[in-house]
């Protein structure tokens, strides 16, 4: 409480708004200090009475102040903690879609290239890939530093390197015979020397990675050899990583998730609700009668009809969602921070699009199926993994035993 006419002879508002900002303070005005009125009116936290007061209607407004200041408290908390969900969204949504991300891999190589670069003190560096498939199931994104060269066994620096397997360093390219314009050219810089080394995944070799010019006309050094070697084993792992990852990760048909990885995305997700007090549910959704489909034009045609189904997934789900191939026609989604209701809501929206479908039309079948869908979440209907999806299954199947083309919710 402030006395606002002993304030106004002895003391600062200015002064003492600043000190007990975002307090709450009643301050009795009378007449002889009207003035001031103005100064704290327009404080959220302040509020003025005019004497004479009664105790009663004093404890009143004391009480109102404080559960208002609560109340303002309590938002702001609550701002708080929306805007750090949010973070953890976007954090989530971004590493979802960086999953499979080319440009994941092609920084991690460019950070390892430009460290060693860095510590050698070389003019630049340079990453030769050989041109074969393995690179067509992870995709590098090529630069001025990332080349894909076709390497033919012992021809130029580079073919050696790659084929035997070994590490090479040349004082002056000009005065060396292996060297090859075509195979060991770098584009925006004229070469003097150069160290190499082999990017290896067990004996299979992916390429060589360079580091061109030492800085000020010096010499490479046996300890940027060693550097160099230890920066393309850290590439040849990445690779190798991402590869494996790649490999394990998709179904060959669809190219969307598989079985092994949805069991890791939904321990995942479980810990994420854990930690930040959140919540996830899961979709099974089966097609109905493509064996028909099936037997009466065949497996290729339900193949073609199963990776439309696919694509239909994809454009009417969020990026942050994860689709699976559960198997055959079944498949599984897992829709973060979506409660059972909503969860409903996107699945009867995917059962109506298919609904509506023809597909193959452009093909010249016009194909008509549906779907029947299982829902549950967590963890509202289940708490823990096995649960779960063994809850979201049985739905699924409850659905599609009785009259099929339905969202049916575990209970």
């Amino acid at each position: 409480m402030i006395d606002g006419d002993f304030l106004s002879k002895t003391g600062n508002p200015d002064k003492l708004r600043q000190l007990t900002a975002d307090k709450p303070r009643i301050v009795l005005i009378n007449d002889n200090n009207l003035k001031d009125l103005h100064l704290w009116i327009k404080d959220r936290f302040t509020l003025p009475l005019f004497q004479p007061v009664s105790g009663r209607e004093f404890g009143r407004c004391m009480e109102n102040l404080l559960k208002n200041k609560a109340a303002e408290d309590e938002n702001r908390i609550l701002h708080a903690e929306l805007k750090a969900r949010k973070k953890e969204l976007d954090f989530y949504d971004e590493n979802t879609r960086n999953l499979t991300a080319v440009s994941v891999l092609t920084k991690k190589l460019n950070s390892i290239m430009e460290k060693v670069k860095t510590l050698t003190g070389a003019e630049a560096v340079s990453l030769l890939l050989n041109d074969e498939p393995f690179f067509k199931i992870i995709p590098i994104r090529t630069s001025s530093k990332i080349q894909k060269s076709v390497f033919k066994k012992g021809v130029g620096i580079a073919g050696i390197v790659l084929y035997k397997g070994i590490t090479l360093a040349i004082k002056d390219v000009g005065k060396d015979k292996r060297f090859n314009k075509t195979i060991d050219k770098f584009s925006t810089l004229k070469m003097k020397s150069l160290i190499c080394a082999p990017l290896k995944i067990k004996d299979r070799g992916l390429g060589v990675l360079r580091l061109i010019n030492k800085k000020h006309g010096d010499v490479f050094t046996d300890n940027d050899m060693d550097l160099l070697i230890n920066a393309a084993n850290y590439a040849a792992v990445d690779i190798e990583m991402a590869f494996l990852n790649q490999e394990i990760r998709n179904d060959d048909l669809t190219n969307l998730y598989n079985i092994r990885y949805l069991r890791q995305a939904v321990d995942m997700e479980i810990e994420r609700a854990q930690r930040y007090g959140s919540l996830f549910s899961l979709i099974f959704m089966d097609l109905d009668n493509l064996k028909r489909v099936n037997d009466k034009y065949g497996h290729l045609v339900g193949s073609s009809v199963i990776i439309e189904v696919s694509r239909i997934l994809q454009k009417n789900l969020r990026k942050i969602d994860t689709i699976t191939r559960y198997g055959g026609d079944e498949f599984v989604m897992i829709l973060p921070q979506t409660p059972l209701d909503a969860c409903y809501m996107v699945a009867e929206r995917l059962r109506m699009i298919i609904e509506k479908t023809e597909f193959l039309k452009n093909d010249g079948y016009s194909v008509r199926l549906t779907g029947s869908f299982g829902i549950a979440s967590y963890p509202a209907n289940a708490k823990n993994k096995d649960e779960l999806l063994k809850l979201a299954d049985e739905a699924m199947y409850h659905g599609k035993s009785s009259t099929k083309n339905i969202v049916y919710k575990a209970t």
